[in-house]
Formats: structure tokens, C-alpha cells, sequence
């Protein structure tokens, strides 16, 4: 099952499925009036404006490529259409399309709040997913609905089942590449309704739809029996079995009573004089203060620049072949959105990894990857893979067996040789393809590869990035820097 922001000639079949779904499962609750309502709102004239206008994107579940479920939301955080196919109703597809929707609006939206009108029968269904009732029960133009709503926070922010591990570009559900897809979306215009959303001086920028706004309440999600089967908690819409993938999953550990301070800073900027080149950059990143002994100004900008690679290769620093792309482009874009987790930080060692979805003067081309700097705080100290592991032969094979394993295909990287593993690990990958990257977390050392490979490539995966888990006892075998080795608490 595959959840994402649907495209333009996607949306017609999304309002067929929509008006299908209703018209069997709701329209026989609605009075004449309703129905005609509903009708008339979900006209292709009337959502095609909105959504070119970047006010109501819409995602979608797709199982082998055939669309089963939508899930509309306007950039205010309401949702105003919501419907999975009979034939799929009962999966837990409405789930996973909510839970989507819950983290594009942390995420990228930045919303406080999402909304619903919801049909009566659905209350239930929706309290079970974290809403609460936010007001009685109201009817207009022959409907009844029961606003509802749920705070939005970072903290709730979850991966959704249904594409596992790292593979976050199809999935787009991490962050960014959900903010990417919204770029190839609605281009420039939903990003402006982004800005707008979060208070940015769009002035002018939207629309009154008044009109629509009373129609927002056909977000049926009839047929989802497995709500009140499955773990749901009713408090905060968690899953007790809800699997978590990319950085999600990482399980940090921050040392207790730190000498140090950890604050978030952000690099935003979107170049909105340029008309032919689409520029927009989002970068979040931790910077220290309360460092003793060490050169906190060094530290910082180390991670600044891990944190701000890309736009310093495409933009403050551009190379021929970024202008070459640029100039070729049929939509040029200077893109990168940054997330970031730190995973692991003790008095004298700081390791982040960073998730950065970019386009490289191509907005066609977007691409996601994975960047870590893993830094001693009292020495300033950066530690690559080929620091810290001896790349012998015994630990390439383990290695390799885990990274095979955290991909599921015993085929994983065999159009790549031993020794060409081995440089890649130590910085000298092939073509650009294979990054090397680790970072420490609660559990131990991960160690792998960013993935960059060329498109239609029949060996691409699908991942982002893929890295091999191994617990502290495993990999003391193979470290080969003991100054490292002591910076951590084990």
C-alpha cells in the first residue's frame, strides 16, 4: 500500500471515487438538498480551482498503483473529503491516510489544529484516530455533522505502515518528502499557501471561499470497521502497533544532566523575484551553547555546513553542472528541505543525522538523502566510518549481511564489489551512488549508505537510505579508534 500527495490528473478520478463511496454509503442518510450540495461541491470546476490555488491538497491510497482511498485537507488544516472503496474499507487504509494527513500538518503546515466536520456514525471512528468533539451536533443544507478536532504537535508525528525501513520516497510520508511532493503539486503557489499558513506576508494571496467553506463537512469515513478493533487509543490516536521507519525509528539517547544546552535553529528562504527558477529552502539544525573547554564556534559551524550541504552546492556555491541542470530544466528548482535527529549526546560527543529533500535544478528530479556528523565537543573532532571501524574482510561480511537484511533482498548491492564497498565506506563511493554514513544511537552504531541512483536503475530499491544495525558488543570487535570508542556511554 502505497499513501502520497496525489498529482493534477489524479484528482478527476479521486472525485469519481469520492462521489462512487458516497453515493452508496452516505447519500441514503442525506436528504435531497444534501445530496445536491455534496454534488456540487465536489465538482471538478470547483476543486480544481482550489487545488491549483494550493488550498486543499489531496493524498491518496493506492494498492498496486489503483487508487482505494482519498483523504482531501485544505492548508488550514481541515479535512473536507475522506473515503476509502468498499472493496478496501476495514484495512486500516483510512488509518494510514489520517495518520499521513496528521503529519503533513505538523510537518509542513504547521498548523495548531486539524479539523473535521464529521457525519455522526463517524464520531466514534474519529475519537479512536486522537479527535475530540469541538462542538453539538449542527445541520446545514440538509446535513448533519459534528465539528471535531485534535491538536497538532511534532510529538505525534509517526511513520505510516504500509512502506517499511527507509523507504521514504515512496512512502512520502518523513517530512520532507511529503513538502517535495507538495512542490511538484502546486509549484510555487502551494508553497506560498505553506507561507501563508505559518504567517508569512502573502498579502492578497487567498481567495474567499466562503462558499465552499459549508461544505466542508463530506469526509465519510464509512466502512472502517477495524477502528475500534485495532490498539487506537482513544486519548491520543496512537497504535500500540504502529511501525515507525527513517529517523522515526532511531531510538536517541541524550545523556542526562548535559553541561551543554541543545537549541534548534532554522535557514529559511524562498526567492520569490525569480519567475523561471523555483528557490526554497527550509533547514533545521541543532546548534550548542554552554560548551566548556571546547571550541563552540567550530563545533556549530561544523554542523551548520553538514546541515546546509546541499544549499551551499546549489546555491551559495554552484558548480557548472548545477547550472547546466538549471538551464535545461522544464521547471528549474533550487530545493532543500532539512530535518534532522540527534541520536546520540554525552559531555564530549554529539551524533545527527539529517534527512535533506532536494531538487538540484530539476524540480522533476527530487531526490531525498541522509547526512550525519558525528563530532567530539571538546576537540572538535569529526568522525568518518573509516575512523572508527577497521573495513577488513570479516566486518565487510557482517556488514553486508545486515545491510542486506534491513533491505529484505539478498540481492542488495551485488552490481557493486567488495572493494568497491570498501571505498565507498571510506568516502570514495561509486559515481556519486553510495554514501557512506553512521551515526550512534541508544542501541549501538549504525553504519551504511545514502542512496543517489540513477533513475531506472533496475538495482534501485526504492530506499533513501540503508544502514546496518549493530549493538555495542558486535562492533567493539571491529573498532579500530579507542579515543572514540571512550567518548561513549555504554
Amino acid at each position: 500500500m502505497e499513501i502520497r500527495i496525489l498529482m493534477q490528473q489524479e484528482i478527476l478520478e479521486a472525485l469519481h471515487l469520492t462521489w462512487d463511496v458516497f453515493a452508496e454509503d452516505v447519500a441514503p442518510a442525506y436528504t435531497p438538498e444534501g445530496v445536491a450540495q455534496f454534488q456540487e461541491f465536489i465538482r471538478y470546476e470547483n476543486i480544481i480551482g482550489m487545488w491549483q490555488n494550493g488550498e486543499m491538497v489531496f493524498f491518496g491510497a493506492l494498492d498496486e498503483g489503483k487508487l482505494c482511498g482519498v483523504l482531501a485537507v485544505k492548508a488550514t488544516g481541515h479535512i473536507c473529503l475522506f473515503f476509502v472503496k468498499k472493496d478496501w474499507q476495514g484495512k486500516g487504509i483510512g488509518k494510514m491516510l489520517f495518520q499521513t494527513v496528521y503529519n503533513f500538518c505538523a510537518q509542513q503546515l504547521r498548523v495548531g489544529k486539524l479539523t473535521v466536520n464529521a457525519v455522526p456514525d463517524a464520531v466514534e471512528k474519529y475519537r479512536h484516530m486522537g479527535m475530540s468533539q469541538a462542538g453539538e451536533e449542527q445541520q446545514v443544507n440538509g446535513i448533519r455533522f459534528v465539528p471535531m478536532e485534535c491538536l497538532v504537535s511534532m510529538s505525534m508525528v509517526q511513520s505510516v505502515k504500509g512502506k517499511t525501513k527507509t523507504s521514504v520516497i515512496a512512502a512520502a510520508v518523513i517530512g520532507g518528502i511529503v513538502l517535495m511532493l507538495a512542490v511538484i503539486l502546486g509549484g510555487i503557489a502551494f508553497i506560498k499557501s505553506i507561507y501563508r499558513t505559518v504567517g508569512w506576508p502573502w498579502e492578497g494571496y487567498y481567495r474567499d471561499y466562503d462558499y465552499y467553506d459549508d461544505y466542508d463537512y463530506y469526509d465519510d469515513d464509512y466502512g472502517y470497521g477495524d477502528y475500534g478493533d485495532d490498539d487506537w487509543q482513544e486519548d491520543d490516536g496512537s497504535s500500540e502497533n504502529h511501525s515507525l521507519s527513517g529517523l522515526n525509528a532511531v531510538e536517541e539517547y541524550i545523556a542526562e544532566d548535559l553541561p551543554y544546552e541543545i537549541q534548534e535553529e532554522t535557514y529559511d528562504y524562498y526567492d520569490d523575484e525569480k519567475t523561471s527558477t523555483m528557490v526554497y529552502f527550509l533547514v533545521a539544525y541543532p546548534q550548542l551553547s554552554g560548551l566548556k573547554g571546547a571550541d563552540t564556534e567550530a563545533v556549530n559551524r561544523a554542523i551548520q555546513a553538514c546541515a546546509m550541504a546541499t544549499v551551499d552546492e546549489i546555491y551559495t556555491n554552484p558548480g557548472e553542472e548545477v547550472k547546466e541542470r538549471v538551464l535545461k530544466a522544464e521547471t528549474p528548482a533550487l530545493i532543500s528541505n532539512v530535518s534532522y535527529k540527534v541520536c546520540y549526546a554525552t559531555e564530549d560527543f554529539i551524533s545527527i543525522a539529517f534527512e535533506d529533500v532536494r531538487a538540484k535544478g530539476d524540480y522533476s528530479q527530487y531526490k531525498a538523502e541522509l547526512r550525519t556528523i558525528n563530532i567530539g565537543l571538546k576537540d572538535g573532532k569529526i568522525y568518518e566510518v573509516k575512523d572508527i571501524v577497521g573495513l577488513n574482510s570479516g566486518f565487510l561480511d557482517e556488514w553486508l549481511e545486515e545491510m542486506r537484511d534491513e533491505a529484505e533482498n539478498d540481492a542488495f548491492l551485488s552490481e557493486i564489489s567488495k572493494d568497491e564497498m570498501k571505498a565507498a565506506l571510506e568516502g570514495n563511493g561509486k559515481d556519486g551512488i553510495y554514501s557512506e554514513a553512521f551515526f550512534v544511537h541508544d542501541g549501538g552504531i549504525e553504519v551504511g549508505y545514502s542512496l543517489d541512483y540513477p533513475e531506472g536503475d533496475p538495482h534501485d530499491l526504492g530506499y533513501v537510505w540503508v544502514t546496518a544495525p549493530f549493538d555495542f558488543d558486535e562492533i567493539e570487535e571491529f573498532i579500530s579508534d579507542r579515543d572514540f570508542w571512550n567518548r561513549l556511554d555504554r
